[in-house]
């Protein structure tokens, strides 16, 4: 059965997350993770039974949340026990709708935090898991470390019936996907104030008005989005070559290759183009 067909029988419902650790409380399906790959199983689906993995669990199985009124967790192996196949995270994040994306992206954000959070950043000493929170707490200091959340904005620059698209050097001067400008929010900085400074910063233009749109959380690995819109007002494009190996206007009507419509930047284009 192909993937897509066994997504669709859990995705017509919403994903309702536990607004903390309930140690008590049973998964009925588990999403199983194993160096970076989501294992399938062998119906090329995705859920598994905890059992089937018991001996193989990297770290403590998380139940997260309600998928299709049933309790959700996820898991991480340190070594994978079954012969199966496995798919990318980012390749089943744009094949999901959004109820498995909120899953996927509450999830890998626990386990981020458990990684990040193993010991204490104050004394150093074991932190554990806290019941009824998404807290490790430090058994030593009491310290409370929640999980992280980096928030980053992002904006559609426009100029009458044209868009302003860049490519990132992380990408590859080859890759021939466009995207937005974006960058994380400094300490002390609105997010209004971000989006003005990174694109002067990455491009050399300033703007003029500008409105937020949306938001999108991004598991990679924990990003929060804020997508905003932005008018034109001066300047020359000038790149800021360390981020950037291209910046150009594209009419609305002639776009090069765009993101994954799953992607925040690709619905901030859909959204006024």
């Amino acid at each position: 059965m192909p993937l897509d067909h066994n997504l669709n029988e859990v995705l017509d419902v919403n994903y309702s997350p536990l607004p903390g650790l309930q140690p008590d409380l049973g998964g009925h399906c588990w999403l199983v993770l194993f160096a970076g790959q989501v294992v399938l199983n062998d119906e090329n689906s995705l859920w598994y039974r905890l059992d089937k993995f018991q001996l193989a669990i990297k770290q403590e199985a998380i139940v997260t949340g309600y998928l299709h009124g049933k309790a959700a967790g996820i898991v991480e192996l340190s070594s994978l026990t079954v012969d199966t196949g496995t798919i990318s995270i980012r390749t089943l994040l744009s094949e999901s709708d959004p109820a498995v994306y909120s899953f996927l992206s509450h999830g890998l954000q626990i386990l981020t935090s458990r990684r990040e959070h193993a010991f204490c950043g104050c004394c150093g000493h074991q932190m554990q898991a806290k019941a009824g929170e998404w807290a490790m707490v430090c058994v030593q200091c009491g310290h409370h470390a929640y999980p992280r959340i980096s928030p980053c904005v992002i904006v559609l620059v426009t100029r009458g019936d044209e868009m302003l698209l860049v490519r990132h050097q992380r990408h590859g001067k080859n890759s021939t996907m466009h995207t937005l400008v974006a960058g994380f929010v400094e300490p002390g900085e609105s997010a209004e104030e971000a989006v003005h400074r990174e694109v002067l910063e990455e491009t050399g233009l300033t703007l003029g008005k500008l409105h937020y749109c949306f938001s999108q959380s991004w598991p990679f690995p924990h990003s929060l989005m804020m997508g905003f819109h932005g008018e034109y007002q001066s300047g020359e494009i000038v790149l800021e070559e360390k981020e950037l190996c291209f910046g150009g206007w594209f009419h609305r009507d002639n776009p090069p290759e765009l993101p994954p419509k799953f992607t925040i930047a690709r619905k901030l284009v859909d959204l006024f183009f």
